[in-house]
């Protein structure tokens, strides 16, 4: 089957780091990315299905591994060669476990205990299944998920194995574009759930990719009665964030804090070497970059008190924890989703709410379509924003050319 894969070298990854951030159109070819004829994936054993990829979106995880942004912390947990992409809405390749051929499904990319065929960790067992504690064991080669697991390759190919008991059905009235955004939407989604804002609360988010957008729509899905502000930088960002019923839309973190004191929200205070203290802001605020600014944007403009819930997939940068300890807010860290308190998986929330609200328009954040064979492309319209607009590029497996929207 065809499919794009990224290997790791160390000439590559020195590569990746040198000309990311001044060449990206160049990125993906200079670094590791190919793409190859492989082996189609074969079923690990019994309670497994093959799945034909529809669509297969780039998440920032993918970005900051082609880019070489991320630390060998991450590195135990993933095996290469690997075939990217873990955010895909599908159809069932054959008949079995339950599942008949042509079903339009997504699915769960997490590979915990279950999938593994390991007895459950204390994390499983909880059905926080994103934090499993044995992502490197068992019978399947390391990787939290697929698309990082050198055995089972993810979307960005022409077929995928998937535990059965991680397929959940699209229903008729959600839209592939829709569908293929399950997966992002359920990371803002369970972070929301994990403590959700009360009704007149005010909300930051900071950053508006596709998961801080996905976060707002979440709260909005939910029908939270609360003032949401999103810091978004780039013009296509903007428009969607109002699309997606933002309360306030600002461009940075300066605006944000001013926006603050504009409405009596907080009160500065100045103090030695022209350091200045804020009480007040934002009863919680969503990190959705994970940078050493962002979170230190989110731990400065936290009320006292407050919740940090960061959601962005997190670099190596220093971070200013002074106001988190004199606030004595709460930060949490969400990376995935599972069982939420309903008893429910976050993706079985995630599409009744869609389905329930097909007036959020969520499906305008995919702005851009590749084939496979187009994911030069691809990667640099994702790390060229500001230029292409781009909000969610995924890969689609019927097109014939790239094409926006």
């Amino acid at each position: 089957m065809r499919a794009v894969e990224y290997r790791y070298t160390p000439a590559g990854w020195v590569t990746a780091r040198l000309v990311g951030r001044r060449f990206p159109h160049r990125v993906a070819s200079m670094g590791g990315l190919r793409l190859v004829d492989r082996p189609a994936p074969t079923l690990p054993g019994p309670g497994w299905v093959l799945v034909r990829p529809i669509l297969a979106g780039i998440c920032g995880s993918d970005l900051g591994t082609v880019t070489a942004k991320f630390g060998p912390q991450f590195s135990p947990y993933v095996s290469l060669p690997a075939v990217m992409g873990h955010e895909v809405v599908g159809r069932i390749e054959a008949d079995g476990e339950g599942w008949r051929r042509g079903q339009r499904v997504v699915f769960d990319p997490f590979l915990p205990c279950a999938a593994r065929g390991l007895p459950l960790c204390p994390a499983c067992l909880d059905g926080r299944t994103a934090a499993c504690e044995r992502f490197a064991d068992g019978g399947i080669s390391p990787g939290y998920c697929i698309g990082f697991c050198r055995d089972l390759p993810g979307g960005w190919g022409e077929l995928v194995a998937v535990p059965a008991a991680q397929v959940f059905a699209v229903p008729d009235a959600v839209p592939d574009g829709k569908a293929v955004l399950v997966e992002p939407l359920a990371v803002g989604l369970h972070a929301v759930l994990a403590g959700p804002p009360l009704p007149g609360q005010r909300v930051l988010v900071i950053g508006a990719g596709p998961i801080g957008l996905l976060v707002l729509a979440a709260i909005r899905l939910l029908d939270i009665p609360c003032d949401v502000t999103i810091i978004a930088r780039h013009t296509e960002q903007r428009r969607a964030a109002e699309r997606l019923g933002a309360t306030q839309v600002v461009p940075n973190a300066q605006a944000a804090e001013q926006l603050c004191l504009d409405r009596g929200w907080a009160m500065q205070h100045a103090g030695l070497m022209g350091a200045r203290g804020l009480t007040g802001g934002f009863e919680q605020c969503y990190d959705a970059v994970g940078s050493g600014s962002s979170l230190t944007t989110a731990v400065r403009l936290v009320r006292s008190g407050g919740r940090i819930a960061l959601v962005g997939a997190s670099q190596r940068e220093a971070v200013d924890l002074t106001w988190l300890w004199m606030h004595e807010a709460r930060l949490d860290g969400y990376c995935g989703y599972g069982r939420e308190s309903t008893g429910e998986h976050t993706f079985s929330v995630a599409l009744r709410l869609v389905s329930a609200h097909p007036e959020l328009p969520i499906d305008t954040l995919v702005t851009h379509r590749f084939p496979l064979e187009g994911y030069p492309e691809a990667i640099a319209t994702c790390l060229r924003r500001a230029r292409s607009g781009a909000i969610k590029v995924v890969f689609a497996a019927s097109d014939g050319g790239s094409q926006t929207k």
